[in-house]
């Protein structure tokens, strides 16, 4: 009997991992993700949703058709997942036309994202996208949503925060150090250095001025910044499925 149980619970397991790894998760229409850099993400994807039940889509396009970057993507992820069946979850949309990016959150995803408020998102992604490293800003993406479902353990965290920690270290080993300088005796400098002259012994042929230092003034020249800003969120439906979404530009 419980070799018949085992069995059908490692059937059970099988079909579920297959259900995930056969749903789409990378809708890659702008064409910006190798094929590598795709199948990594869909697999990323693929393990979220077969843990949590959330599904997380990442879709790209070159025509956003015109329509406001939240009708978009909330357009999109309604046509491309049935919300019936996928209750739960969110699609990123980087609409490279207009320069957006837009989260379209549904279910369970508009507690667990849409109501972080945008800037939330923009930490994530909007540096990254801006300077080009798309597969860094989805991966970043899907982890950051993982983080939010599954926080991590004691250890992850420790580890996560070693460099603080060594950062740190170092840091009050440099003040420990100066702390100890600070206690040495040096000998004191004199100005009056007649002491170290024999009387009578200097005699100047020729002076002339030399000027050790100058004073150099500097403008700051302003820059001005390409993109960003902190973005906004929004609330809509689409067939009776309500919809949260936060946003900014890259």
């Amino acid at each position: 009997m419980k070799r018949v149980f085992a069995i059908i619970l490692l059937l059970c397991c099988l079909l579920i991992s297959t259900s995930a790894q056969e749903m789409q998760h990378i809708s890659d229409l702008a064409g910006v993700l190798s094929e590598s850099e795709e199948a990594r993400l869909q697999q990323q994807a693929a393990e979220l949703y077969a843990l949590t039940g959330f599904d997380v889509v990442i879709h790209t396009t070159k025509y956003s058709q015109g329509k406001t970057p939240f009708d978009y993507s909330m357009d999109y992820y309604h046509a491309f997942r049935d919300p019936a069946s996928t209750p739960d979850g969110a699609l990123l949309a980087v609409m490279f036309d207009t320069r957006d990016y837009q989260e379209a959150a549904r279910g369970k995803g508009i507690s667990l994202l849409t109501r972080r408020e945008s800037h939330d998102l923009a930490k994530v992604v909007q540096k990254k996208l801006s300077n080009g490293e798309y597969y860094s800003a989805f991966h970043s993406y899907i982890r950051y949503v993982r983080r939010l479902l599954i926080p991590p353990t004691p250890l992850e965290r420790a580890v996560e925060l070693l460099p603080v920690v060594v950062i740190a270290g170092l840091a009050m080993g440099l003040l420990y150090a100066l702390y100890l300088k600070s206690k040495l005796k040096i000998a004191k400098y004199r100005h009056d250095a007649h002491q170290y002259v024999t009387p009578n012994s200097l005699k100047l042929t020729a002076s002339q001025d030399i000027y050790l230092y100058q004073t150099v003034t500097r403008t700051k020249i302003e820059s001005s910044s390409s993109g960003g800003g902190r973005g906004s969120s929004s609330s809509g439906s689409r067939g009776g499925t309500s919809y949260g979404g936060r946003g900014g530009k890259f």
